[in-house]
């Protein structure tokens, strides 16, 4: 198999992965720390999540090692894939799609809903691991 075709298959995994350390960021957001927290919760939850998934992914690419336009398109498909997931369960939930928009607004950021920055961070991420890279090797 090539290697560009194995890259972007195993970037395929690994987001699986991060989505999966979402949901269960989510999870344990309303079964402990809404309960223990409160209305902190959330910009708590967002904190947390934005360290598992920023880690995951910078250990993705330092790892795979992506050329800096591999790392674009990786981290451009997650962003992709996670708001079209985040709009398929929304219509499946029988809300709005457009809650997923309001997530991108200042003031859902200022109440702590750190979902926009997180997406951000995770696309950013791995283009950020081969700059650092590129600069540190010489």
């Amino acid at each position: 198999m090539p290697r560009r075709i194995r890259l972007y298959l195993v970037a395929l995994a690994v987001w699986l992965g991060m989505f999966a350390l979402a949901f269960a960021n989510g999870a344990l957001r309303v079964k402990v720390l809404e309960p223990w927290l409160g209305d902190v919760a959330l910009p708590v939850s967002g904190i947390l999540g934005i360290i598992l998934i920023g880690t995951t992914a910078a250990l993705f690419a330092l790892r795979a090692r992506p050329s800096l336009g591999d790392a674009f398109v990786i981290g451009t498909g997650w962003f992709v894939l996670t708001l079209g997931i985040e709009m398929v369960l929304m219509l499946f939930a029988g809300r709005p799609t457009s809650e997923v928009a309001d997530a991108f607004t200042f003031a859902a950021i200022a109440k702590g809903d750190l979902f926009a920055p997180m997406l951000v961070w995770m696309a950013a991420v791995p283009a950020a691991m081969v700059l650092t890279r590129t600069k540190s090797d010489g």
